[in-house]
Parts: C-alpha cells; sequence; structure tokens
C-alpha cells in the first residue's frame, strides 16, 4: 500500500506541468488530490522539519495571514473570499510537503520531465487553436497570458537543467528542442509580457554561475543571449509590440483619454497609488479593486473606461488592497525568504541535482516576480498554483536528498 501511494503522488507530479496550461481545472484536481492526501497523512512529520524548512514553510502562513487582515476593510466580502482562495493556496502546500517528506520522494525529476513534455502538448493545442478553430490568439486551457508566461517559465527551467545536469548531446539536443518549442508557443499566444523575463533570466544565470563560467555555462549562455538578439531583430509581432507600447504610451500621454492595454495598466497603476493613500497600512480590502474602482471611475477619479478585478501587477495591487502590510509581507515571505534558501543550497552544495533544484527555484521566484510587474497574477489560480507546486517541488527534492545523504553518513559510521 505505501508503494501505490508513492507511485499516485509521483503521477500527480508528473503530469501537473503538462495539465496546468492545457487541461482546465487540470492543475487545481491534481493539487486537490494532493492536499487531500497530505491532510490525512502528512501531519506528523512536522516535528522532523529541519528548521529552514520551517521557516520557508511558516512564511507561507504568515503572508496568507497578513494579506488576510485586510478584510476588516473589505466591503465585498464575496469577492474578498474568493480572493482568499487564491492566497491560501500557499499555506496549504504545508500538508503536502509533509507527505512527501514522509515517503521521501524526490520528485523533482518526474517534475522535469512533465516540463520536457509539457511544450509538445502546449504546442499541438495551440497549433489546433490557432489553424483549426481560427483563433487570433492561442490561449491553451485559460488565456493567452497563461499560456504564454508558463511557456516561458519552461524556457527557462529548461536552460537551468542544461547548467547543471546536462553531459550528454542527447540532453541538449532534447533541452533545445524543448525550448524552441516552448518558445513557440509564446509567439503563437501573442503574449508580450513574458518576453521581459529573457534578458533578466540571463543576466541571472550569469550571476549564478560568475565563480563557475566553464566553457559549457559560457555558450549556453551566448546561445541564450545570441537566441534573444535574433528574435528581437527578426518576429514582427515582437518588434510591432514594442513600437507599440511606445506609441501608446505618447498617446496616453497627449491624451488621457487615449486607452490602449498599455496605457489601461499605466492608469490602473497610478489609480493603486491613490487607492493605497486611503488606506496605506492595511488597504482598502482585498477583493473591493473592482468596486472602489468603478465607483472613481463614476466621479472622474479615474480615466478608465471599465472597471478591473485587479490592478495587472502584484506589486501596486497588493498594495492598494493589502497596504504595506500585505505587500512586505508577500515580498519578505513568498520571495525573499524562499530565495535566500534556494541561493544557500546553491552556494554550499555540489551534487549537479540539488543545483538544479536550488537554480531552478531561484529561477521561478525572479520569473514570476518579473511576471508580476505586468500581470496580476495573484489572482490567477493556474499561475498561484504553478509557483507554490515549484517551490514544494524543488524545496522539498532538496530536502529528502539532504535526508538520505545524512542517513547514509549514519549507516555507514554504525
Amino acid at each position: 500500500m505505501p508503494h501505490s501511494k508513492s507511485y499516485l503522488i509521483q503521477l500527480i507530479i508528473f503530469l501537473f506541468p503538462i495539465s496546468i496550461a492545457t487541461v482546465q481545472h487540470g492543475g487545481s484536481t491534481l493539487f486537490a488530490l494532493l492536499l487531500l492526501t497530505g491532510l490525512a497523512l502528512g501531519w506528523p512529520m512536522w516535528q522532523s522539519l529541519e528548521s529552514w524548512e520551517k521557516k520557508v514553510l511558516i512564511g507561507f502562513l504568515v503572508f496568507f495571514l497578513l494579506v488576510s487582515v485586510s478584510l476588516v476593510n473589505t466591503q465585498e466580502i464575496f469577492s474578498g473570499i474568493k480572493k482568499e482562495g487564491r492566497y491560501v493556496m500557499f499555506p496549504l502546500i504545508i500538508p503536502i510537503y509533509l507527505l512527501l517528506k514522509k515517503y521521501q520522494l524526490e520528485t523533482g525529476k518526474l517534475f522535469f520531465i512533465g516540463f520536457m513534455i509539457a511544450p509538445i502538448a502546449m504546442f499541438f493545442q495551440s497549433y489546433h487553436q490557432i489553424t483549426t478553430l481560427q483563433m487570433p490568439r492561442a490561449e491553451g486551457a485559460y488565456s493567452p497570458i497563461v499560456l504564454g508566461d508558463i511557456s516561458i517559465l519552461i524556457v527557462i527551467i529548461v536552460i537551468c537543467f542544461l547548467l547543471t545536469i546536462a553531459r550528454s548531446w542527447q540532453h541538449y539536443f532534447a533541452g533545445l528542442l524543448v525550448i524552441g518549442l516552448a518558445i513557440s508557443v509564446s509567439i503563437i499566444s501573442g503574449s508580450r509580457g513574458a518576453w521581459i523575463l529573457l534578458p533578466i533570466a540571463l543576466i541571472h544565470f550569469m550571476w549564478a554561475k560568475r565563480d563557475d563560467l566553464g566553457l559549457k555555462s559560457i555558450l549556453l549562455i551566448v546561445i541564450f543571449g545570441g537566441l534573444l538578439f535574433f528574435l528581437a531583430i527578426n518576429i514582427d509581432r515582437i518588434n510591432n509590440g514594442l513600437e507599440g507600447i511606445v506609441k501608446d504610451y505618447q498617446a496616453h500621454i497627449d491624451d488621457s483619454s487615449n486607452m490602449s492595454s498599455f496605457s489601461q495598466r499605466i492608469e490602473m497603476w497610478r489609480y493603486s497609488i491613490i487607492m493605497w493613500k486611503e488606506h496605506p497600512m492595511l488597504g482598502t480590502g482585498i477583493g473591493d479593486f473592482n468596486t472602489d474602482l468603478l465607483r472613481d471611475i463614476k466621479n472622474g477619479k479615474s480615466f478608465l473606461g471599465r472597471s478591473y478585478p485587479h490592478a495587472h501587477n502584484i506589486y501596486f495591487d497588493t498594495l492598494a488592497t493589502a497596504g504595506l502590510v500585505g505587500l512586505f509581507g508577500m515580498i519578505i515571505f513568498i520571495q525573499i525568504l524562499p530565495f535566500k534558501m534556494f541561493y544557500s543550497f546553491w552556494k554550499k552544495e555540489h551534487d549537479p541535482w540539488l543545483n538544479f533544484y536550488s537554480l531552478s527555484g531561484m529561477t521561478t521566484i525572479i520569473a514570476f516576480a518579473v511576471f508580476g510587474l505586468t500581470e496580476g497574477w495573484l489572482a490567477r489560480k493556474p499561475f498561484v498554483l504553478t509557483y507554490v507546486m515549484c517551490i514544494l517541488v524543488f524545496m522539498s527534492s532538496i530536502a529528502v536528498v539532504k535526508l538520505r545523504d545524512k542517513e547514509q553518513v549514519i549507516n555507514h559510521e554504525s
């Protein structure tokens, strides 16, 4: 029975990256299965956790509590509770984490294989939507933004593999093939915001490998940089998008009634500051952004033509709805704290798979920090699930490998 449970858990972890952007409610269903199993079996493992594990997991719980405090200002309670359903995903990984520790499952390898297979499913689904269904942009199971952002996340996770694990030409061939498919999906989706991540990821990889810039790392970074340059000068959609952003911004400056998608974001961010000033510590209340914006459109405080449920930026949105308490809670407990944890293992460990898990964890946090500049991903369940699952898998895999090493040392000494 324990073996059948561990096989099922590993199967769910493997399927998650494949289904999160291609199957509606696929990721939510898989997460729910893990959660129910963790709630039933995982809790006794809490006492066995190392202090660094408890620190990160408790940090996720603290973030949820700090954001939830803003509910005292929420007027639209139903909307606020719905938003809580996104934030609660962070502490809910605790029983799943304990479950993985209970069975000592190093799920990172299967999770990565799922990442390698996912772009194949995403590409054929996107191709079908564009050619057969005649959709203007591929949107996968949810939206072009979800599809495009996750495809770029896959690109940089695969690069983490190439920088740490890859040794044979088969590894490099498979990795470059998957990168090509993922980039193709991103282009078909027409989601431009995710491309901001690529030059930032290039800087991140150069910084992370600064003490060990071997020939392989240099070649991969040069190839990655060359790919960026080639895409920037040859893909009309990207060029037109960048030129459009500049023109849209200039038009918005000349006439505030000109509302392109970019200028709408600028206006939402400006309005977020106005909302925050009214309730600087706790914010206006999670769930109230749409209602407050609609009210101020009518009284002339905002130039937007319609209301939106969030500010299309996790920093402005959290500041407006959860105040300084929520914003600092988000930055400290779901970004800085887990990043420092992954970085500590990156610096002190030499095992290739530990290096991969550490680099992938850091890269995931950077990716979503960048996605959050133009997209309110904390309001989208597929994004939140992807973020927490990546942290969960990479962190627990590090812990399981370290636990096995510790047990081997004890057995050897005895």
